[in-house]
């Protein structure tokens, strides 16, 4: 996917720093979707599917915790590069957001739009090299060697269940194409139901 032809929405409901982003972004070659309220932009994702969202979490009608979590429900938009992007900038906020699903966090004011760009970048690539390519999920056995102390390790109480919707959790293995000595993987462990990573 060329940048030039991204597409990006910014929920938010201040107008000053949707234009700012929006002319900066822009400029960069990105075309650019605003909505001012969480149901506008559910809205616009569901008939314009940008490649990336920046979220605002303190919106109108539908915050952006809600936003998250039915993007993060539905299958269409499960995928979707979504950067929180909020004055909430609170421990317990930013956990939040990244357990719900966020590819990224930002607390307003600490980041420059230059900077806000190079994660946008980072996203957008990451998320085209995913949409082509083959990962494996294979579950974990308790009567492997290692799973008990692996289990401990990761804090995991009753065995390698997800403690959110009890599903059973699976180890995803991502091609690491860089090396050519053997097959290389980098892994996560993942729920197939929720969708959260650990």
């Amino acid at each position: 996917m060329a940048q030039a032809k991204a597409t990006i929405l910014i929920i938010e409901d201040e107008p000053g720093f949707r234009k700012i982003y929006k002319d900066f972004l822009q400029n960069e070659g990105y075309t650019v979707l605003e909505a001012d309220d969480g149901d506008k932009g559910l809205i616009l994702i569901n008939s314009a599917h940008p490649d990336l969202v920046l979220l605002d979490l303190v919106l109108p009608q539908v915050n952006g915790f809600e936003v998250l979590t039915r993007l993060r429900a539905a299958e269409a938009t499960k995928d979707l590069p979504v950067i929180i992007f909020s004055v909430l900038g609170e421990r317990d906020t930013v956990k939040k957001g990244l357990e719900l699903g966020a590819s990224d966090f930002a607390v307003k004011g600490f980041y420059s739009p230059g900077e806000m760009l190079s994660k946008i970048r980072s996203l957008l690539f990451k998320s085209d090299m995913h949409k082509h390519m083959v990962t494996y999920k294979v579950d974990v056995a308790e009567t492997r060697v290692d799973a008990p102390k692996l289990e401990q390790d990761m804090g995991m109480t009753k065995l390698f269940e997800c403690p959110h919707c009890k599903s059973r959790i699976h180890l995803e293995l991502i091609p690491d194409y860089t090396r050519t000595d053997g097959h290389w993987f980098s892994a996560h462990f993942i729920c197939p139901g929720c969708k959260t990573q650990f």
